[in-house]
């Protein structure tokens, strides 16, 4: 009579022992592979944090001069850019808030907007206390618009 009876296999198998041995194994595997995941990622970017999101920038036309505003929607971060200065701020369900600067004209040359009236990717519609409404556009599509029409 052999060693290895076909019965004798699946009863090894089937034993209350040998479950455990399955079960750590498979939550080590997935352990090893979500931690490798995580290593790989922070090679990749050069620590465990991840990169900063480049804020989407938008060019704007206004009465009293040009400016920019650099926003991406999703994040809390916003920029805005004269030939006077700029201004950080943070964005909080579509208002701005510019840490104490939100009347200064000083810092801009003209008071930074205060609220978003509309957004998509391709416009931006700001209000202030300078201006009810001003348009501005996405650079980046404005930019590949102008090399579609001169290619």
């Amino acid at each position: 009579m052999s060693k290895f009876e076909p019965g004798s296999i699946a009863r090894f198998v089937l034993r209350v022992e040998f479950i455990p041995y399955v079960i750590f194994t498979v939550i080590g595997t997935a352990v090893l592979y979500v931690l490798g995941g995580i290593g790989a990622s922070a090679l990749h970017n050069g620590s465990l944090i991840p990169p900063p999101t480049k804020l989407e920038r938008y060019d704007c036309t206004a009465p009293f001069g040009s400016f920019s505003v650099l926003y991406l929607h999703g994040t809390d971060r916003v920029k805005i850019k004269s030939m006077n200065g700029a201004l950080d701020g943070t964005v909080q369900q579509n208002r701005f808030d510019w840490q104490g600067f939100a009347n200064d004209r000083a810092m801009l040359g003209f008071a930074p907007p205060s609220e978003i009236l509309f957004e998509d990717a391709r416009t931006l519609r700001i209000a202030g206390p300078d201006f009810k409404e001003v348009i501005c556009a996405n650079s980046a599509e404005a930019a590949s618009q102008r090399r579609a029409i001169t290619q």
